[in-house]
């Protein structure tokens, strides 16, 4: 990183942290080389798996979603992966080749291991088989990874994740009546190595704790939990407990959603919250805030699941297949938390800096709120003031979503840019910039960006974006009978001749019949008549991607102007 922008960092957000990351990070040097001399662990005498810590799933889950996940055990029985760019793979063989890292992470994590136990439950006729077939599947990722050795253990919260897959996984398996006293000795030394290795690498980086730390907790804090007289297991689980209520305040903001400013970061920081609440005891506070987080992703799920900054489609735990599922997040929320509140439509998110509304037919998000993770802005994109909309359950202008992390650094800031949100903005600048090149692609600083929401009632939505540069949008939304109306407005008095866009990102199914100043977008479930004061409207192809690793070709619409009055009113019932 060039040092202007390292300068810039150490006096703008990041500077509060320098201390306590200095301080990590020599306790992460020390912890790191003590690591080589205990590893591969050997448990003592006296050291055993306790079983029936992890509630199985509900009966009425199991009613609903059995099927599912003897179709996902089945699948990577046979090695049938069919998702994040990866056909096929199965565990001992060498990592997928030409995909992004994020791919290979997810794979790390072992998900299907709870499926194969959850089949030993459903399919019990061959309980023998699966049982035996997860003990080979982590024998052979022992063997073939050894504790700190590849790919599998760089990232220490997929270590952390695929620790509380196999140990959930082996207390599900035992308790179908199943046992083996020899494998039971092997896991319990695989799980001092994972538990050894996340708590020397654990990601606290000063404070400046995301996602990855909180899941590290839940992985150690799982150890903690299952391994009985390891000398180190009291700690663990002390270190794992103390630290996850402390997160929890920071993680999940006070209205329910959590600190990435990333719908899909919020569903998987509250499934690992969630999932940690059956492995230890929340104060009734602490459970009202997972709660209202919980109700927060049923929320975002019914209107669709926006995607809202990159959409990664992680979860602490996936029991059917490697889409984000969460069925079972409810399950257990609902026995450790509280009953969810499952009537609430319309909503206004302040610290998370979104607002839900369903009007005239559409559902609509209004996005103008901070990059998260304390100022960093990792998984954030450059959406201030965009929109989403929605009709009869199916997308019509939306956010277009992260295809990739690292794979294709252009790719990554193309999907990230101020021109591919429903905004308005500048041709040649962002609301909030990053440095160059593959260092920058987990920031998004917004110390020169400040965001004001001048009104957010029912009737109208009024956010402006203003940047140290002298540019400013204004886009205020009225809600009319029969539609929204919206006056949006852009501001540089230093620059001449600058080309300014109103943004419209298409869903795939949308059709489009453009004129002079109308266009009729036609989705699978209704027609909508966009309209529009001034300016030139364009149409091209744009890649979205309604899953992390897929990307489709769509459509968007362009409209250059500096200022303009447009509308969108149903012509169809859905």
């Amino acid at each position: 990183m060039k040092l202007p922008w390292k300068v810039r960092i150490l006096i703008g957000p990041m500077r509060p942290f320098l201390l306590l990351k200095v301080r990590d990070a020599i306790r992460e040097r020390i912890l790191r080389s003590r690591l080589r001399s205990l590893l591969p662990v050997n448990t003592a005498d006296g050291v055993s798996l306790r079983a029936g810590i992890t509630p199985l799933p509900s009966e009425s889950w199991f009613a609903q979603h059995s099927a599912d996940v003897l179709g996902f055990a089945e699948r990577m029985r046979e090695g049938s992966v069919d998702a994040y760019s990866v056909e096929h793979w199965r565990v001992g063989q060498d990592e997928p080749a030409n995909v992004d890292v994020r791919s290979v992470h997810e794979l790390s994590r072992m998900h299907h291991w709870c499926a194969y136990a959850l089949a030993s439950h459903i399919d019990a006729d061959r309980r023998d088989m699966w049982c035996q077939l997860l003990y080979e599947e982590i024998e052979t990722f022992m063997r073939t990874s050894p504790a700190e050795i590849g790919v599998h253990w760089e990232f220490p919260m997929g270590t952390a994740l695929r620790l509380h897959s196999m140990l959930v996984a082996w207390d599900w398996a035992r308790r179908s009546g199943w046992s083996d006293i020899q494998a039971d000795n092997c896991m319990m030394e695989y799980a001092a190595d994972h538990a050894a290795n996340v708590v020397a690498r654990r990601e606290s980086r000063g404070g400046l704790s995301t996602s990855h730390y909180a899941a590290n907790l839940l992985g150690i804090l799982a150890a903690g939990c299952y391994i009985d007289g390891h000398q180190s297991a009291v700690s663990w689980q002390d270190l794992a407990t103390r630290e996850l209520q402390k997160e929890l305040i920071r993680q999940i903001l006070p209205d329910g959603m959590a600190n990435e400013a990333s719908t899909g970061y919020h569903r998987q920081v509250t499934d690992i919250f969630v999932q940690a609440s059956s492995l230890m005891t929340f104060t009734p506070e602490h459970r009202q805030r997972i709660l209202k987080a919980v109700e927060c992703c049923r929320l975002i799920e019914h209107i669709g699941m926006p995607l809202i900054g990159d959409n990664d489609d992680g979860l602490a735990m996936k029991l059917s297949g490697f889409a984000p599922d969460l069925s079972y997040l409810y399950d257990v929320a609902a026995r450790t938390c509280g009953p969810i509140d499952t009537k609430s439509t319309n909503s206004i998110l302040p610290d998370f800096g979104l607002t839900i509304r369903q009007h005239a037919g559409f559902i609509i998000t209004l996005r103008n709120g901070p990059v998260g993770q304390f100022g960093k802005g990792g998984h954030a994109h450059n959406d201030q003031n965009s929109i989403t909309v929605s009709v009869g359950g199916s997308p019509l202008i939306v956010d277009p979503g992260t295809s990739c992390y690292t794979s294709d650094c252009k790719q990554r800031n193309r999907e990230r840019s101020v021109s591919s949100h429903a905004t308005m903005w500048s041709t040649i600048a962002e609301q909030c910039s990053s440095p160059h090149g593959e260092e920058g692609l987990f920031w998004m600083l917004q110390d020169e960006t400040r965001l004001r929401m001048i009104a957010n009632t029912n009737l109208e939505w009024h956010g402006i974006v203003e940047h140290a540069s002298g540019r400013s949008h204004s886009r205020r939304i009225t809600f009319v009978p029969n539609g929204i109306e919206c006056h949006d407005e852009y501001r540089h008095p230093a620059a001449r001749g600058e080309h300014v866009e109103v943004v419209f990102p298409l869903a795939m199914s949308v059709e489009v019949a453009l004129n002079h100043d109308t266009a009729i977008l036609r989705s699978s479930t209704a027609t909508v008549k966009l309209t529009w004061s001034a300016g030139d409207m364009s149409i091209e192809p744009i890649t979205a991607a309604p899953t992390f690793g897929r990307t489709e070709l769509s459509q968007c619409l362009r409209l250059r102007t500096k200022s303009v009055h447009w509308t969108l009113v149903l012509l169809t019932n859905p």
